[in-house]
């Protein structure tokens, strides 16, 4: 039967694998490798953030629903026209996500302290969702989104608004996901930290150290 540590293994053998092969959001991988490093945590299914733009009656149903345009670096006028001249079944929406990380946990303490973690990083929306024989589940969310209805009718100058606010959406997005970073590189330090004093405070507690007489 399958461990906590095995499931570490074979996520991260997965992350390695979907950035060969160029599945991997191109911008993500340094992400989740800091979540790897510490302790009691790995991550899954997770995205840097992105422009999309989806051929669906509503934009959150997924029924019915086709992903027509994805980015997750750029997003530019061009892109844009190109899409809508190539027409649609239903509605056209254009949609820009912020950065979403689920993040397995070994134990429940491990998982306050990352969403502590993410949510002083702008990870406002943050929770746990589950736990199961992989660990506690905790998806790492901010609040940056943004849905707009591609309407038939919008003029050159309306097209040009939606992709300069889209990219303005798309940065603040990354910007957190960079902050995120960031936040948990400096808690490895302090777990590293942490650990050593626990190794030295338990070493001489042993062997009767600097104990008082």
């Amino acid at each position: 039967m399958e461990n906590w540590e095995d499931y570490k293994k074979k996520a991260w053998e997965r992350i390695l694998r979907d950035k060969e092969i160029g599945y991997l959001d191109p911008d993500i991988f340094e992400v989740l490798e800091v979540f790897f490093k510490r302790q009691k945590a790995y991550t899954q299914s997770s995205c840097s953030g992105r422009v999309s733009i989806v051929d669906s009656y509503l934009p959150w149903e997924r029924k019915d629903s086709t992903v027509v345009y994805k980015n997750h670096i750029t997003f530019s006028m061009e892109d844009l026209k190109d899409t809508i001249s190539k027409g649609y079944v239903r509605r056209l929406w254009l949609i820009v996500q912020g950065p979403i990380l689920h993040v397995y946990t070994k134990d429940m303490e491990e998982a306050w302290e990352l969403l502590k973690i993410a949510r002083g990083a702008g990870f406002k929306h943050s929770g746990i969702l589950t736990s199961n024989n992989k660990g506690v589940l905790i998806e790492l969310r901010t609040g940056v989104k943004m849905v707009h209805y591609l309407s038939p009718s919008l003029d050159q100058k309306e097209l040009e608004e939606l992709v300069s606010i889209s990219l303005e959406v798309l940065r603040k997005g990354k910007d957190k996901l960079r902050k995120l970073k960031e936040s948990v590189e400096s808690s490895i330090s302090n777990e590293s930290m942490e650990l050593r004093e626990n190794s030295k405070r338990e070493t001489e507690l042993h062997y009767g150290i600097n104990q008082p007489p």
